[in-house]
């Protein structure tokens, strides 16, 4: 089994940008922790809602963590994904439609700046 990986959420993240970067490290690893902190734990629990709810993941665990650090509190809500048996074909289909919308994307940006 290959080692635990991690993926720390800033806040300044959003969900679609984490469920791609979540994805592309599980395609070389089993399972992932997510790490955010206070700020940023709606949008890792966003994210990972998402990909447990279209197959590509399965909840592992789920828990908080609280650090004390010279009279301040740092809290951690760390959550553990591990692929499923169909990561494999989904993820192959996701990035089929992203490499063709991002192709659309980049002939119209063309059209545009022939104009």
């Amino acid at each position: 089994m290959s080692e635990i990986k991690e993926y720390i959420v800033s806040e300044y993240d959003h969900p679609p940008k984490v469920m791609y970067y979540v994805k592309e490290i599980l395609v070389s690893s089993d399972i992932i922790n997510i790490i955010a902190f206070t700020n940023s734990s709606v949008v890792a629990t966003r994210a990972a809602e998402s990909l447990v709810r279209f197959g590509y993941v399965t909840y592992e665990n789920i828990q908080t963590k609280t650090d004390i650090k010279n009279d301040r509190r740092s809290i951690r809500l760390i959550i553990t994904l591990k692929k499923t048996s169909n990561f494999e074909k989904l993820y192959k289909e996701n990035e089929k439609e992203r490499k063709e919308k991002q192709a659309e994307r980049e002939k119209d940006e063309k059209k545009e700046t022939k104009k």
